[in-house]
């Protein structure tokens, strides 16, 4: 018999943050975010797709990879804060349904510092989310926090794809049940985003 993902304390009681947070992903949205949750829901999985939960956060990770490339190749800082916007976007959404869905069945599954260390990465990644988030693409720095966030991103994905991916197929938890979870999290959350237009 299979694990069922338990709820998260966010699906048993609304949150009582403002609306301006969107549910926890602590961000003013804005008409370009808006923008790109909008390109964000049209890439969504259809309704009712079959995805386990490795294959919809793998996507999400290729996603960002090549969002990462698209930044690295770009000239134009105009271009760039747009790219960085959508990497930024990308990530707090994966960031959030991580933590809220996939994490804590986790911890009770697998190796708990693999998911601590998991936990405390994106920590680290948000905190730059923040910098680049608050900044012109013009200014010093700005590059450089992107490609950092890059680097964190990268070792990131590798340690969840090489190490705690297999952990969780090997496990009891029902993939396909969390994949619905995580998608179904995932479109609320752009869905609020893009309901604020």
């Amino acid at each position: 018999m299979t694990k069922q993902a338990a709820p998260t304390k966010s699906e048993a009681a609304p949150s009582k943050s403002s609306s301006r947070s969107l549910r926890g992903l602590e961000l003013e949205l804005t008409p370009g975010l808006a923008r790109i949750a909008k390109e964000m829901a049209e890439a969504l999985p259809e309704e009712g797709s079959s995805l386990d939960a490795i294959t919809l956060l793998k996507q999400d990770h290729r996603k960002v990879e090549d969002l990462f490339e698209e930044y690295e190749g770009s000239e134009n800082a105009t271009e760039k804060g747009k790219i960085a916007s959508k990497i930024c976007l990308e990530l707090r959404v994966h960031a959030k349904i991580e933590e809220e869905l996939l994490y804590p069945p986790a911890h009770d599954e697998i190796d708990e510092d693999l998911v601590d260390e998991a936990i405390i990465e994106h920590a680290g990644a948000k905190d730059l989310i923040a910098q680049i988030e608050g900044m012109k693409p013009s200014e010093r720095f700005y590059d450089a926090k992107v490609k950092v966030l890059s680097e964190y991103i990268k070792h990131h994905v590798k340690e969840e794809e090489k190490e705690m991916f297999p952990k969780l197929r090997s496990s009891d938890l029902d993939l396909k049940e969390l994949g619905s979870q995580l998608l179904a999290r995932k479109t609320e959350l752009i869905q609020q985003l893009t309901s604020k237009t």
